[in-house]
């Protein structure tokens, strides 16, 4: 089966340009427009995972067992190292709470707000975007988006059990009538939630369209031109203050989607190189892990703070977090790349020990009690 490299590259960018979009550090190209804007992009990672999942799966869910399967790989794809950071970051309000006990005062109080321990089941059970009264961006914030891409995948599956011969028009109805909610401002569901079944299904519809396309010859240098344009103008309007700008990204990550799936031009061969293609495998941990990266580096800076009397981390009523300086533009970029380096140091650890043993386990446990035995092995491409 077919592995989209240029598109798993993309995924990894994304990736560390949302991590980017977390940290803020005063001096450091992080405050730099695309950066500013970066969270947009994970409207693309749930174009990309519809366009993987009915890519990888249109034709693996004909049946309850193999539902079972999906249900169960998927599960084990994503659960185990959610957990993981989520139990990291209810441990690091732990420490929070012992420094205060030992009086040193924080910003927020530990286990409030967003973290308070109420917080914690709809997180275990990723149902945090879904709910209304719960907090989308509570502990891991990142997760939000698991948590809306996780029940979203059993809908596509549930889809192409039951209705498998009109599940296209109903993942464009979907999509239509998420994306419509979305723009006329009606709370049927909560936002996130919205946001995740619009861009997906658009996804799935974008692979549709692809798979109509994708045979037809075309010029290497027509690809390059459409790459090109696409890049440009996805990140001028990825800084641009427009109406309905979340709409217009999903309708442009899709056409993105589109042109690079061909994999033909001269920034694809770029895009599968190496470098990028790590940053690929490690998109996912790079995703879940960062945010807690940046917690743990802003609290022992905080400490150092304290100690030192030395001011780095300063709180704003306007801004989104706290940020970081060392009043020097070279230390404030320096810091920024050595954050980078550990978070992607911790995502190489994070995948080999906790994502990779969850897929294998989840690959097992798929085995067990089959009914049917599949024709070839299913990959795991997302």
């Amino acid at each position: 089966m077919k592995r989209f490299q240029v598109l798993d590259g993309f995924r990894g960018i994304c990736a560390l340009s949302v991590a980017v979009y977390h940290v803020h550090i005063s001096q450091s190209f992080g405050e730099w427009a695309f950066f500013r804007n970066a969270h947009y992009l994970v409207s693309f990672f749930f174009v990309l995972s519809g366009f993987v999942m009915v890519h990888t799966y249109r034709q693996r869910l004909a049946t309850t067992d193999q539902f079972k399967q999906f249900f169960i790989t998927r599960t084990f794809r994503l659960y185990p190292l959610h957990v993981v950071v989520l139990l990291f970051a209810i441990a690091l309000e732990v420490v929070k709470l012992a420094a205060e006990r030992a009086g040193i005062a924080f910003n927020q109080p530990s286990f409030t707000g967003q973290r308070a321990p109420q917080e914690i089941l709809p997180n275990l059970l990723l149902l945090q975007s879904w709910w209304p009264g719960f907090n989308p961006q509570s502990f891991n914030f990142p997760a939000w988006s698991i948590s809306v891409e996780y029940y979203v995948y059993m809908i596509f599956a549930g889809i192409l059990l039951c209705t498998p011969r009109i599940s296209t028009p109903i993942f464009l109805m979907i999509s239509l009538m998420a994306t419509a909610c979305l723009s006329l401002g009606y709370g049927y569901l909560m936002e996130p939630a919205l946001q995740g079944l619009s861009c997906f299904f658009a996804g799935v519809i974008t692979y549709h369209l692809y798979q109509v396309i994708h045979n037809k010859s075309i010029p290497r240098w027509v690809h390059t031109v459409l790459e090109t344009v696409g890049i440009c103008l996805t990140a001028s309007l990825l800084v641009s203050d427009i109406d309905h700008k979340q709409i217009i990204l999903m309708l442009v990550f899709c056409a993105l989607m589109l042109i690079f799936s061909f994999e033909g031009g001269v920034i694809s061969t770029l895009l599968k190189a190496r470098p990028f293609e790590k940053l690929g495998v490690l998109s996912y941990s790079i995703y879940m892990t960062h945010a807690m990266v940046l917690f743990a580096s802003t609290l022992a800076l905080l400490l150092v703070g304290k100690v030192t009397g030395y001011t780095i981390v300063t709180y704003a009523t306007a801004a989104p977090g706290p940020m970081l300086s060392f009043h020097n533009g070279v230390a404030d970029n320096a810091l920024l790349i050595a954050l980078l380096i550990i978070i992607i140091g911790i995502s190489t650890v994070s995948h080999r020990f906790i994502e990779l043993r969850g897929i294998e386990w989840g690959k097992q446990l798929s085995r067990r009690g089959r009914t049917t035995s599949p024709t070839s092995p299913i990959k795991t491409v997302s």
